[in-house]
């Protein structure tokens, strides 16, 4: 079974940790030093602040942001939970909102049990998982 320290689990558990602000942020600082995201400091740290605390499954990056060679374009981030996705949506775009003006879109599905339209639209997507 998975630690609280192991960020992914290897069968389909629910995840037990919550993902930090420091946690985050050193992951898109990584991510986009590497040019694997194109995100500047400013939108780093909104995202850290807007993810901090939280207990999804998968969150990850989505969109032009991920494609090296795209400029600008929104912030679109999809998040993998069982909590009720309206108000993860709005308290995640409220947060990152109040720390950066960049547009952001934010995509809550279930972590478990995914209609077929919401399956077909995670098979479409080419996202960076950032926890």
């Amino acid at each position: 079974p998975p630690t609280n320290h192991s960020p992914r689990t290897t069968n389909n558990e629910p995840r037990t940790t919550t993902h930090g602000m420091n946690q985050i942020h050193q992951t898109l600082n990584v991510l986009s030093h590497a040019g694997r995201v194109r995100l500047d400091a400013e939108e780093i740290d909104a995202l850290a602040y807007a993810l901090d605390g939280l207990a999804p499954d998968r969150v990850a990056l989505f969109g032009s942001r991920v494609e090296p060679g795209r400029r600008g374009g929104d912030v679109d981030l999809l998040i993998l939970s069982d909590a009720p996705a309206y108000e993860l949506s709005k308290r995640v775009a409220t947060r990152f909102f109040s720390r950066c003006e960049e547009k952001i879109d934010v995509v809550v599905l279930p972590a478990h049990g995914a209609t077929p339209e919401q399956q077909a639209f995670l098979d479409s997507i080419k996202g960076v998982d950032l926890a």
